[in-house]
């Protein structure tokens, strides 16, 4: 699996740049993103970024968050507890 730290246009393959961003839980943000290209593209979207499992649990954990353990990280406590 390659890992990519650039966002890319679904139309173009330009990079995508956050314009702004807000934070509707403590787990889940949107998004307003536009292409890099914005004379030959002009793409311009709203996307959702959700936190989906922990694979590192926090030494200050917040009560109101409920992350489910990530596959590796529950293979990993199953582990040490045999």
């Amino acid at each position: 699996m390659t890992h990519s730290r650039r966002l890319s246009c679904p139309h173009c393959g330009s990079s995508m740049r956050i314009r702004n961003s807000v934070g509707i839980t403590p787990v889940y943000r949107e998004a307003w993103v536009h292409c890099s290209d914005e004379v030959g593209c002009g793409f311009r979207a709203k996307m959702g970024m959700e936190l989906i499992h922990t694979t590192c649990p926090s030494a200050k954990p917040n009560p109101d968050v409920q992350l489910p353990p990530a596959p590796s990280l529950l293979a990993q406590l199953m582990n040490e507890a045999n």
